[in-house]
Order: C-alpha cells, then structure tokens, then sequence
C-alpha cells in the first residue's frame, strides 16, 4: 500500500462516526419524508404529498413568522446587548465580578431558567406584574398575545447576553492600547472610540455571533416547550416546537420529516447567506 493510501486508514474511523451520527440520520429522514407511514409503520415510498402539503400549512406560516420575529429580537437582546456589556466591561478597572455574574445564566439548566421565569411572568403573584401593581399599573399576562414572543426572546437574552459578551470582550482584549491612545489623543470619547474604532475592528466576530443567533433561534425549543406548556393559542410555536408536536403528538413521521428536511435547508441557506455578506461587505478584517 502506497503512503499517502496509508493516510486514509487514520481518516475512516472519524469519517464512519461522522457518518454514523450525521449522515445516516439525514438520510434516513430524507427517506421518511418520501414514505407515507401509519403510525411508525412505514406503508409505501415515492410520495410527495408531505412537501406539497408545506404550501398549505398554516401552523407551519406561523412558526416560520415566530421564528424570524425571535431572531430579529433576540439579535438586540443577546448580541447587541452583549457588545455593549463587553464595551462596558472593556472600560471598568475590575470587571471579572461583572463579567462572572452576567456569564452565570449560561451555567444554568433550561428547565431552571424557564421555571424561574414563568413564576416571574405569572399573572397572579408573579415578580413583574406585582411591581407594576406597585406603581398602580394593571396586570399583564406575559406569555399570551402580543407579548409572548417578546417574553421569551427576553428570557433568551437574560441568558445569552452574558455568553456573547464574553466572546466580544476577548476580541476587544485583543485591540492593542497604542490604537485606543491614538484616539484618546485625537479627543475621541469613550463611547465614540468604542463604536467608531473597536468594533470595526471585530467585525468578523460580530458576525460569527451574528451567524451563531440566527441558526440558534431556528434550534430554539426548551424556553418555549418551558414557558408556554401547551401554548391553546400557538402565540409562541415556531418550528422546532411544531416539528416536535408533529412528530411524537399527532406520530405524523412522514410530514415531520419533511418538516425537518426543510428547516435543515432553510439553516444553510442562511448560513450561506450570512456567509456571502461577511465575505462581500466586512472582507478581511486585521486581528490582533
């Protein structure tokens, strides 16, 4: 056997567990997703009624419009919220205690952080409902319309702000002081040298962040299988939920896995997306 077929040797045992726990799932799905089943009994192959019955589905219209409203406000809440913290931590003498208690809700469980929550959002006894009867303001029902999108995505945000901070802060860490002198020493301000010169100079972290928000509201599922339970209304479904729901509640496998082919192209189309606009208008950034 020649050397470099040698190379290949080291390489099958990854590429079979790669295979194993990424390929044959998606195939297997792409599979089911052309069978028509009764219950987990597959009945026949070579139907498209599944993906035809897509352009009908108003639920799923509904998850996919939840969807991209939780991503638009978990984008301010979890990424733009986390580079001002870092900016913030940036500027403080002693920022470890600042940074160690906005990281800490990443430590913690889903089903702590959503428990946590819901008793804050309860309408009767909740945290936030019995400050606004502090200051005489009615009661809200927060994970009902029009609120509950914006209910979760501020949960989201409570715990990921401090996760994208920290990336940002490292990245800022890394801008060498003769750069932030030079605009001290041209009269620039703080908040101005922050906005004007350091984070131009991330630009490829902001949108790695903004890259890791966006297919992450598309995988989002626990804080609102936590937070809305049953969800009567489906004010909060989005697509996750919904794939589940069909899946294991109504055992619809055939339309479940069409539902999840789709979801996997629309996460690489906007990996690709975010992609081509990193290359075409950020480019290549100098890193420190």
């Amino acid at each position: 056997m020649k050397k470099n077929n040698r190379h290949i040797l080291f390489v099958l045992p990854a590429l079979g567990l790669y295979s194993f726990i990424m390929i044959f799932p998606i195939a297997l799905t792409l599979f089911s997703s052309f069978t028509e089943w009764r219950r987990f009994i597959p009945e026949s192959f070579g139907t498209l009624e599944h993906y035809s019955r897509l352009f009908t589905d108003q639920v799923l219209v509904k998850a996919f419009r939840h969807n991209l409203t939780y991503i638009g406000l978990t984008i301010v809440l979890e990424g733009f919220a986390g580079l001002v913290l870092a900016g913030i931590a940036q500027y403080m003498k002693k920022s470890l205690g600042f940074r160690a208690i906005l990281f800490a809700p990443v430590i913690l469980p889903s089903i702590v952080i959503g428990t946590l929550w819901r008793q804050m959002y309860a309408t009767n006894g909740g945290l936030l409902n019995a400050l606004r009867n502090l200051v005489g303001l009615e009661p809200l029902v927060w994970l009902a319309p029009p609120y509950t999108m914006l209910s979760v995505s501020m949960v989201s945000g409570w715990i990921f702000a401090g996760y994208f901070m920290t990336i940002f802060y490292a990245s800022l860490s890394r801008i060498p002081t003769s750069v932030l002198e030079s605009a001290e020493i041209d009269g620039a301000g703080p908040v101005r040298t922050f906005f004007q010169i350091q984070v131009p100079l991330i630009k490829n972290m902001i949108m790695l962040a903004l890259l890791v928000i966006t297919t992450g509201g598309f995988k989002g599922f626990d804080l609102f299988q936590i937070l809305l339970r049953r969800d009567p209304l489906q004010s909060g479904i989005v697509l996750p939920t919904y794939l589940i729901r069909t899946f294991f509640e109504h055992k619809d496998i055939g339309y479940g896995s069409a539902l999840s082919i789709v979801l996997t192209l629309v996460v690489l189309i906007i990996m690709g997306l975010i992609n081509f606009g990193n290359k075409r208008f950020v480019g290549e950034v100098d890193e420190y």
